[in-house]
């Protein structure tokens, strides 16, 4: 309380842009990341696993997995040999067994620690993974070691990853051509933001992480954006020992931004997403691009979220800065210069985690006790039912339920179907059947007590058809609604990939490091 109210004073200096306070509901907080952005998402993921129910990562890589060489950053050849995989210049050391034993042992240890929030509420989290297969700077290797990291925490039906579209390393977004800042799918470089066509659409990642984290939204075209766009000095939130320093310490800009909708400035409960960019896409890189381009804000606008860009910065041989050419966000270590603790960058001290979650807790009027948005689990029908059985309440009286699930198949990868439906009133849990096929009897797939509102079905078959139906459950027990069947086919599996790109010469080489224009398709 005492930092809150020193940062309330402090951003009314006279001549500072700060950020609104709005009515938010920390307790459904969601991240997102590209690349640099991705490992950050999934730091701040688990260091605040508490009140950030859903992560979301492109290009990214799992927890602490640096490791040892992350001490004071001075083995940054190691973590790119075994985090990116993808420069020649760093031949690729594979994340092993024993990587993950120490990745998910560092986890545990500083959750009973108290450095990071406890592990049990990775349990509740949705996790969503992407990665192109023409991505030469961070391997796929490096994401199905992600994958493997949040399985040891997270059920399986709670981890979707997308693994068989044609792109390289950027930011898949449907909304980049609307503000003119978009490559095709398989190109390395430029802003990485990227537009990628499936069938006869446009892939919208921010659209699939967001919905399997939220269940349906409705979707704004760019050109009818409202909310707005509103830059703030992230000076005030940026502290070493309790004491403000410069952001530029941090390698962070002065400069953040954050997207709301008319809805949540007028007062109303909103949800907060955090989208960190990626190396190379600071706004004093790209300009807005990223905050403009990545494709949050069109679901943010009438889905009462609101989405903070925090700023990283680039320094190259600045006194009393780490060395972070790239503008990239601290996964190595690099912030730790004198720490006694390898990893200290991925906990709730970690100074950039720390400085954007203060900037999350001072937006929130209500940082604590908010009540569940409606719809997230079926938390309070549970509750009728244990005051009913408590009471000995005759079922008769016990609420009805209102309708049957209306279900979407709303994304698919090789091997996965991801499922997602906006939530029924008075329902007290959902199961979900994989239907029979010729003679076939349904599968029950889900836990028989699931309460989510959204599930990834995995271990099937590339360019097969499914079939689903969700049912809801009463709070009595015996009462059913079903949905319709929906159906689903699994995307064709990825080519065999191989790229490679050197950080140096700045463009994709082959397993040699020879400069190369060649891309799978």
């Amino acid at each position: 309380m005492l930092l809150l109210g020193f940062l309330a004073v402090s951003c009314g200096v006279q001549g500072d842009e700060f950020l609104p306070r709005l009515n938010l509901d920390l307790s459904a907080t969601t991240v997102s990341g590209i690349s640099s952005g991705a490992f950050m998402a999934v730091q701040m993921g688990v260091a605040h696993s508490a009140e950030i129910k859903g992560v979301a990562t492109t290009a990214g890589g799992p927890y602490f997995c640096a490791g040892e060489a992350s001490w004071s950053g001075a083995a940054v050849d190691k973590a790119i040999a075994r985090c990116m995989q993808g420069d020649p210049l760093f031949p690729a050391t594979p994340i092993t067994d024993a990587d993950q034993k120490v990745m998910q042992g560092a986890t545990e240890s500083w959750a009973a620690q108290g450095l990071i929030d406890a592990t049990d509420n990775l349990a509740r989290q949705k996790v969503w993974i992407f990665h192109g297969y023409n991505d030469g700077i961070v391997k796929t290797p490096v994401s199905d070691a992600l994958q493997t990291y949040y399985r040891a925490f997270t059920p399986a039906h709670q981890i979707f990853y997308k693994h068989e579209l044609p792109a390289a390393h950027a930011q898949i977004s449907a909304s980049c051509k609307a503000s003119g800042a978009c490559n095709p799918c398989a190109t390395t470089g430029g802003n990485f933001i990227n537009s990628c066509g499936v069938g006869k659409t446009v892939y919208d990642a921010a659209g699939s992480a967001l919905q399997f984290f939220y269940g349906p939204l409705t979707r704004t075209a760019s050109a009818a954006l409202k909310g707005e766009i509103l830059p703030f000095n992230q000076s005030h939130f940026i502290l070493r020992d309790n004491e403000e320093i410069a952001p530029s310490r941090i390698s962070m800009a002065k400069t953040g931004y954050l997207y709301v909708p008319g809805s949540c400035k007028r007062g109303e409960t909103c949800r907060l997403h955090i989208a960190f960019h990626g190396c190379q896409q600071h706004a004093e890189k790209i300009n807005l691009d990223f905050v403009k381009g990545a494709g949050f804000n069109e679901w943010a606008e009438k889905n009462h979220i609101v989405v903070l860009y925090p700023q990283a910065t680039s320094a190259i041989a600045v006194p009393f800065t780490p060395l972070n050419p790239n503008g990239c966000w601290d996964w190595w270590g690099y912030n730790d210069t004198g720490d006694k603790m390898a990893g200290h960058y991925a906990t709730r001290q970690g100074l950039q985690i720390a400085a954007v979650w203060r900037m999350a807790q001072f937006m929130a009027l209500k940082a604590d006790g908010a009540d569940d948005e409606e719809g997230d689990d079926a938390g309070a029908s549970a509750d009728v039912a244990a005051d009913a059985a408590e009471t000995k309440a005759p079922v008769a009286a016990l609420p009805k339920l209102k309708a049957a699930p209306t279900v979407k198949a709303l994304d698919v990868s090789s091997d996965q179907v991801m499922l997602v439906w906006s939530p029924v009133q008075n329902a007290a849990a959902y199961r979900v059947y994989r239907l029979g096929i010729a003679g076939q009897e349904d599968a029950l797939i889900s836990p028989e007590d699931f309460s989510g509102t959204a599930f990834v079905d995995s271990g099937l078959e590339a360019s097969h058809d499914y079939r689903y139906k969700v049912v809801a459950v009463g709070v009595a027990g015996d009462e059913r609604a079903a949905s319709k069947p929906t159906g689903a086919r699994t995307a064709a599996e990825a080519p065999a990939c191989d790229p490679y790109f050197s950080m140096l010469q700045g463009h994709l080489v082959d397993r040699n490091n020879a400069p190369t224009n060649a891309v799978c398709k």
